[in-house]
């Protein structure tokens, strides 16, 4: 497509996959990344953290990502590009390269035949002018491959990977940690893998002389955890010593340090290996001794390895590597240094500090599946390592941390939880006399599936998502510094069903519709109206707070309740001796805390404390609910639910009316004439016409009549008519209602004529567009464009979104797209324009909201 217009991303919001390793910062630009559904996500470099640009080539969800390290050998200023490396469930290892915003997909590694669950890469300095990259990949099929490349005079960009070995798991095991680091002393290669069978195995890459080519041997084997190793770290703290951090299911930290001491005065030796006591030991007899042959006897076997453990946690164990380079043998000692015990569940996560080689006291973090992130220093006085700092969550229906890690500066500590959610805190570094302070800091992150549906609230200034990760998600902007940026500012609704539509009433009320047969209304609370104005200055917001006197205060959820109630006073405890005579009072109810923000809320305050209460239920549907709308006066609710019979695929009108001094909504009507499910309403810009689109390959427009106030079919087209062939997923009206807009899963765009049409005008309006694929979501731009055109933005089933203008005289004309790395890598569920538009140099500024089967919600600036 011809690019008229750049369409440039102004917010893009998205959760962090469910996977241990998809997070990481580093790269010669200290860049965050992490794995979004299929697309790696690539934050700005300060604060307010958010997501600038998402990367798109996986074509099943991405596992881990990983910034190809750098070792202190390294010339940085000879590598002319930044390179990272993703795993995807497709089967495929990425290499990707670029900068600054920019990356692209540079070598696709094959070879595994299952999910690739984890990766690991280094730089590797081969003597000052050949620079080696090293990737190691562990999957399912109970594999470890690992490629190299060999870049002459560190020209990354015209060299390739080429597989180099594959280690096979014993007992069809998995890998569940991978680290590579370099051996002290001899700067020889070393690879960490940590099995499922509680052992964590050393690779060092040596020279086998019989074949002529270099290798990773397995040199020992540390056992001791007690669950499978969940992660591994490594650092250099003294120049010949190592210290190896190891995580388990187990609950526990182990420390192990490794010494390196060159042998001066040892005879010549034919093998490469050395075995403890300088006994001499082959390549195959150390490969029986720690890889075990698959004949030997099973009960011979295990009292091996209890003697083995019995040994490790008596003395050091030693092996001996002769180093070419330095043509002397060099013996390396391993022994359990600590064992740290701090959280009550699953640690995922152990890193130390990125720059304890610089001179800083050892630090190390740990994040567990308990909620907490534990940050650990070594006390060189009383040589014990002491948790300086917690952090995390305390309270709410979640679970704990899948990883967490420093920033390169380590200025800043990132974990990242099972609901998708980014917890970032700052450290105390210009105080630390004052110890270990962490404070939360603004990252942006967002819903952690499918992202169903979206919507404007009257004003045009913030909008909702529902999702089936059951949260409605508010999103507003934060004005400061001069600048406004893009937020999750609050979390009104967090429910036991997947979430499917919603639509505001008004300003502070909302109604939505989940995998239940019950529509919820929902009214915003004082104290968050109060913080969105203290964040936003949307004077508008004030003016609405001055004259709505009767909005609670903020909202609770029962122990035993499934509803959000409203809190009106301040809690009272004249009733604390009352002994409790309802199974509710038997707990006490979680309230919120007022709090009020000069900044976007976290993740923490999200969960607790920016519920909207639950102010009615509507009843009447037989099924799930699948579409809602709300008519431009705000009084009439259309809903519908899933159908798969006429009888079923009605909708159904519910009318605001006042009982007692209270406005509620109330059944009063009900529309026939689909055959299945509706997918979506629209009413028109007048409140004139509805207009619906169904699974049945039909629309049909509803007319309100003046006299009753009721609708009635004026207008549609058969299930077997000869235009759309296919479901029609959406539909919109023009800002002056004369036409009307339905897009299909047949490939086929119609324009039709809108109000004051007559009852025969069923026939498109000009030529329709065909495209190469599925449409899933269209809308009209809330004005035309200067040339005089309607401005239509399409969506597509591969998430791409693309804009066409359209007239009368000249129908379909492209106009402009949104670049790959800006779009959407699934299904586009729903598009809505902004109705505030801005006039900027000759052109309209446009803002298009859209959201997406890949678990983001995304707001686009278009000028035409």
């Amino acid at each position: 497509m011809t690019i008229s217009s750049p369409v440039n991303p102004l917010y893009i919001s998205a959760g962090c996959n469910r996977c241990p390793k998809s997070l990481d910062w580093g790269g010669k630009q200290n860049q965050l990344i992490y794995a979004q559904s299929n697309s790696i996500a690539l934050l700005s470099d300060c604060e307010p953290f958010e997501i600038k640009c998402t990367f798109n080539k996986h074509t099943q969800r991405v596992n881990a990502v990983k910034w190809i390290a750098f070792s202190e050998h390294i010339q940085k200023n000879k590598l002319s590009t930044n390179e990272f490396v993703s795993v995807s469930k497709d089967k495929s290892v990425i290499l990707w390269q670029g900068q600054n915003f920019e990356y692209q997909p540079c070598q696709i590694l094959t070879g595994h035949t299952n999910n690739v669950s984890i990766v690991d890469a280094m730089y590797y300095d081969e003597n000052n002018t050949n620079l080696v990259t090293y990737i190691a990949s562990a999957a399912i099929d109970s594999t470890v491959r690992i490629w190299n490349r060999r870049s002459q005079n560190y020209d990354l960009k015209n060299s390739t990977f080429n597989q180099d070995q594959v280690i096979v798991s014993k007992m069809n095991g998995f890998a569940l940690a991978l680290k590579f680091f370099l051996l002290p002393t001899s700067n020889l290669p070393l690879l960490l893998i940590g099995f499922d069978n509680h052992k964590i195995e050393l690779y060092v890459r040596l020279h086998n002389e019989s074949e002529n080519k270099d290798q990773f041997y397995c040199l020992h084997t540390l056992i001791g955890h007690e669950d499978w190793i969940r992660d591994i770290d490594v650092c250099q703290p003294r120049d010949n010593q190592l210290l190896i951090a190891s995580s388990s299911q187990d609950n526990y930290i182990r420390l192990w340090k490794l010494e390196s001491n060159v042998l001066e005065n040892k005879e010549d030796i034919s093998t490469k290996l050395i075995i403890e006591d300088d006994t001499v030991e082959n390549q195959s007899d150390q490969s029986d001794r720690f890889n075990k042959d698959e004949d030997e006897d099973e009960e011979e076997m295990s009292k091996k390895l209890e003697k083995t453990e019995d040994e490790l946690k008596l003395k050091s164990s030693l092996f001996t590597v002769h180093c070419k380079k330095m043509n002397n043998y060099i013996q390396y000692s391993i022994n359990l240094e600590s064992v740290l015990y701090g959280h009550e569940d699953w640690i995922y996560t152990v890193k130390f500090h990125p720059k304890m080689s610089f001179g800083q006291p050892l630090t190390l973090i740990s994040a567990s599946m308990d909620k907490t992130l534990v940050v650990w220093t070594y006390n060189e006085e009383n040589s014990v390592w002491i948790d300086v700092a917690r952090a995390g969550d305390i309270g709410g229906n979640t679970l704990g941390f899948y990883g967490a890690t420093f920033d390169p500066s380590a200025k800043y500590i990132i974990a990242h939880g099972y609901q998708g959610a980014l917890h970032l805190w700052k450290r105390n570094l210009e105080e630390p006399e004052k110890g270990e302070i962490l404070t939360p800091a603004i990252i942006n992150s967002g819903h952690f599936d499918f992202v169903q549906d979206i919507c404007w609230e009257p004003g045009q200034n913030y909008f909702l998502t529902v999702s089936k990760d059951q949260t409605t998600r508010f999103h507003g902007c934060w004005n400061h510094d001069g600048t406004d940026t893009w937020h999750e500012i609050g979390r009104p609704q967090i429910h036991g069903y997947d979430l499917q539509c919603v639509s505001f009433i008004d300003r502070s009320k909302f109604v939505s519709g989940a995998d239940e047969k019950v529509l919820r209304i929902f009214e915003s609370p004082r104290i968050f109206l109060n913080n969105y104005f203290c964040l936003s200055h949307d004077q508008s917001i004030k003016e609405f707070l001055d004259a709505a006197d009767s909005l609670p205060q903020g909202a609770s959820v029962p122990a035993l309740g499934l509803s959000n109630k409203a809190v009106y006073d301040d809690i009272k405890d004249d009733n604390e001796e009352k002994k409790p005579s309802l199974a509710d009072e038997l707990y006490k109810e979680v309230y919120f805390n007022r709090v009020e923000l000069k900044k976007p809320p976290t993740e923490e305050h999200l969960l607790q404390n920016t519920l909207w209460p639950e102010t009615q239920k509507l009843y009447g549907h037989g099924y799930e609910l699948f579409s809602v709308a709300v008519d431009t006066e705000r009084k009439i609710i259309a809903s519908a639910c899933k159908a798969s019979k006429p009888e079923h695929a009605e909708i159904i009108l519910w009318q605001q009316q006042n009982t007692n001094n209270q406005l509620s909504f109330k059944q009063y009507d009900k529309l026939k004439g689909h055959e299945l499910t509706i997918v979506q309403m629209k009413f028109s810009n007048s409140g004139r016409y509805l207009l619906s689109v169904s699974r049945d390959r039909s629309w049909k427009l509803f007319e309100r009549k003046t006299e009753n106030n009721r609708f009635e079919l004026c207008r549609g087209i058969s299930s077997k008519n000869a235009y759309h062939t296919r479901i029609i997923w959406s539909c919109d009206w023009s800002d002056d209602d004369k036409y009307f807009v339905t897009a299909s899963r047949d490939k086929r765009v119609f324009v039709w004529y809108g109000e004051n049409a007559s009852v025969d005008q069923c026939k498109p309006v000009g030529n329709n567009l065909d495209l190469a694929e599925s449409i899933t979501a269209c809308a009209f731009a809330p004005s035309k464009c200067t040339d005089d055109n309607y401005l239509i933005a399409l969506g597509y089933e591969s998430g791409r979104i693309e804009f066409y203008k359209w007239s009368l005289e000249h129908g379909f004309k492209e106009f402009s797209a949104v670049e790959d790395r800006f779009s959407h890598n699934s299904t586009v569920k729903r598009l809505s324009f902004r109705k505030k538009f801005f006039t900027q140099d000759k052109f309209k500024e446009f803002h298009l909201a859209s959201c997406s089967e890949d678990g983001s919600a995304r707001l686009f600036t278009l000028k035409a």
